[in-house]
């Protein structure tokens, strides 16, 4: 994505980020509605953000602190593969 042109926040993350995030959380012990909470939101909203059907910059922070991530550039950053 150009994050030049759009804030970080109102990007959405791909389904393949979700499914690594949504990973990462439940690794962690936690659950989507303990990131609700600490987002202060409902549980769908977290699913539906982590599904890439929505975008949430206060998800997104929650998810980076959890996560260890420094930013939500850095968090929804598709990485890229090797041509080898």
């Amino acid at each position: 994505m150009d994050y030049a042109t759009r804030s970080p926040s109102l990007q959405r993350l791909d389904s393949d980020k979700g499914k690594w995030v949504n990973y990462q959380i439940r690794l962690r012990g936690l659950t989507q509605k303990e990131i609700a909470a600490r987002a202060g939101c409902s549980q769908s909203q977290v699913a539906n953000t982590l599904a890439g059907r929505t975008s949430s910059s206060k998800i997104y922070l929650v998810l980076c602190d959890i996560l260890e991530i420094s930013s939500i550039a850095e968090l929804l950053a598709t990485p890229r593969r090797s041509a080898t």
